[in-house]
């Protein structure tokens, strides 16, 4: 059951349409319980087993004989979060969570509800042991990470743009940060001897041209520059370990300009480091130096700059998890790293969602639409189908999945339409927040679910367009409406109008309206 966005005035038709397919009832006594004034675990541990909950739940993972015939099995307490609806994540919100499950019991299924026949004070001891029972470490929802697991992250990682392996051979790439060059060797030709992206153009120019459309050539960017405004030495290195890898690259503006350059990931001492199986076309260069490694096949070469430590979480996640999402995931399973798909024949475009192509590549978007009882119902289903991590992965990016009611004339009908922002919505006023997370993990679908009552709809109009620069769009309109620096500003300005340029649809289609209510979905 998704969450919906909706005005007064569309609750209240959404209410109606819904009251109408039920029988008159007579209005319940809601169940509330009082506050408790102390909460007495051991008085729980007891009452587990007086009122028989060892007969289905066990010891809390629910492997007994009794749960086993049962057609809907209790969840295993000692590794599942609580499954209840909560207002919040805190320990009352939960323990209140499952205290109304035991008092109300769960429809469908053979848990009865223990409200008048046991005083509310052992109802907030029983729920208070529940919630002890979860002691047994699990992959949690949404590559969500508990307390004991982020600690245990902070110690042995702690920067960004660090690599996590120890080979000595692989961590001399991004096992820390990338030592200064020193003079070249007296063998180079000038042009090895250049850590300009355009010499190494001189032989790798397939490359060269690949890279120049990529993100990764303006890491560097405007919006880039305005935010690090300011910043001393050590706050900038931390931005520019990944943005621009090289030392040399903060006192040299040539260099600097070209972001993350062939050198950032090829050259450590002079010496070219590169994937093993060098093309043929390249002449080997016996005054060159080349080192060969695994690593570049491997998705952990790309972990340092989009994986962050877990001391930038947001919600139990880091701000960037792309490399834990993947792990996780099913392409990690069958050996398809992110060099398959984001560098496919060692391409170095590098494309991800700022490329249209690519991303609807990654979807698959269905739809259908009837008509009942002057009710129109619509469903649309977004499938992440080519993305080995969450669609999109980091918060930067927003889908909307717009569902709009068009009359036979193709015009939109006023107050029936609807959006669903799919992505990790965050925001910053001091600490980090989370609003929601809507993203889609590999092979999942999200599936949202519009009704109006109206007449004269005929058709619906799926839209999904795409915002790759989302939250910084809304970080320099906010920057924006401070006093600025005439300079800072410009840059600001420059970078917004780049992330509103690069906005596109990646699908729109129009879905006939039925009066069959079990319509097959448009595939279209």
């Amino acid at each position: 059951m998704p969450g919906f966005e909706l005005t007064a005035a569309q609750l209240d038709q959404l209410i109606d349409v819904v009251k109408a397919f039920a029988p008159p009832v007579t209005a319940g006594t809601p169940i509330k319980l009082g506050k408790p004034e102390a909460i007495d675990l051991a008085r729980g541990a007891k009452l587990w087993t007086d009122l028989g909950c060892t007969t289905c739940h066990g010891t809390g993972d629910g492997n007994t004989r009794a749960a086993k015939a049962l057609a809907v099995a209790p969840y295993d307490l000692t590794r599942e979060p609580l499954h209840r609806p909560r207002t919040a994540e805190t320990h009352d919100a939960r323990r209140e969570a499952a205290a109304l499950s035991i008092a109300t019991g769960i429809a469908g299924t053979p848990m009865p509800g223990y409200a008048g026949t046991v005083p509310d004070a052992d109802l907030w001891a029983l729920a208070e042991y529940v919630l002890s029972l979860r002691t047994k470490e699990t992959k949690l929802e949404r590559s969500t990470m508990d307390a004991r697991a982020i600690e245990r992250d902070l110690v042995a990682r702690t920067e960004a743009g660090v690599w996590l392996g120890t080979n000595p051979d692989e961590a001399k790439l991004f096992g820390g940060p990338i030592a200064l060059q020193g003079p070249p060797p007296a063998a180079l030709a000038p042009a090895q001897a250049s850590l300009r992206a355009n010499q190494c153009a001189r032989c790798h120019n397939k490359q060269f041209r690949e890279w120049g459309t990529s993100l990764h050539r303006n890491a560097t960017s405007p919006g880039l520059a305005a935010q690090m405004w300011g910043m001393s030495r050590d706050e900038a290195a931390s931005c520019l370990r990944c943005h621009a890898p090289l030392p040399e690259q903060q006192d040299d503006k040539t260099l600097h300009a070209d972001g993350v350059l062939c050198a950032g990931c090829h050259v450590r001492g002079w010496t070219r480091h590169g994937p093993p199986n060098v093309a043929p076309s390249l002449m080997p260069l016996a005054g060159y130096p080349l080192t060969t490694l695994a690593i570049y096949e491997r998705s952990d070469f790309c972990a340092p700059c989009h994986q962050l430590p877990t001391r930038s979480e947001v919600a139990g996640r880091p701000l960037l998890n792309t490399y834990k999402e993947w792990l996780e995931g099913p392409y990690m399973k069958r050996g398809i790293q992110c060099q398959h798909c984001h560098m496919p024949n060692r391409e170095h475009t590098f494309k991800g969602i700022h490329d249209p192509q690519t991303f609807r590549e990654g979807v698959t978007v269905t739809a259908r639409a009837h008509v009942k009882d002057g009710a129109v119902t619509v469903v649309a289903e977004v499938t992440n189908v080519g993305a080995g991590h969450y669609l999109p992965t980091t918060p930067t990016p927003a889908a909307w999945l717009d569902i709009t009611l068009l009359d036979g004339t193709g015009k939109p009908i006023a107050g029936a339409s609807a959006k669903q922002r799919i992505g990790r919505d965050i925001y910053f006023d001091d600490e980090w927040h989370e609003r929601a997370d809507t993203r889609i993990p590999p092979g999942e679908t999200l599936t949202v679910a519009r009704a109006w009552k109206t007449t004269g709809a005929v058709t619906a109009r799926i839209t999904l367009e795409v915002h790759p620069d989302d939250y910084y769009e809304r970080l320099y309109e906010s920057q924006l409406k401070k006093q600025l620096p005439a300079e800072r500003r410009k840059l600001y300005e420059e970078a917004l109008a780049r992330g509103r340029s690069r906005r596109y649809v990646a699908e729109r289609r129009d879905v006939s309206i039925v009066t069959s209510a079990t319509a097959r979905p448009d595939t279209r």
